[in-house]
């Protein structure tokens, strides 16, 4: 079996889940035909992406350190679904 290309889960279930998910992620892309260090060079994109775009969020759009960002980022997802349902 390859390395996982993320780290260790929090549980035992996390775990499992996160390789269940790249075996699957994996096996699509053999089928399509992607190397699997095609498949790695994406992943690693994948969270660069993410990297940058939470530090944009936190520095540039909400002005909160990144240990709060999900936090807040639920409390707004939230009032942003109440506002709908009461429209």
């Amino acid at each position: 079996m390859p390395l996982e290309p993320w780290g260790p889960g929090e549980t035992p279930e996390e775990e499992a889940a996160r390789r269940e998910a790249y075996e699957r992620l994996a096996g699509a892309a053999k089928r399509v035909g992607m190397s699997m260090e095609r498949l790695g060079e994406m992943l690693r994109q994948l969270l660069d992406n993410e990297t940058e775009t939470r530090r944009f969020l936190a520095e540039e759009v909400y002005g909160v350190p990144d240990e709060v960002l999900d936090d807040l980022l639920r409390i707004r997802l939230n009032d942003l679904a109440e506002e709908e349902e009461g429209r």
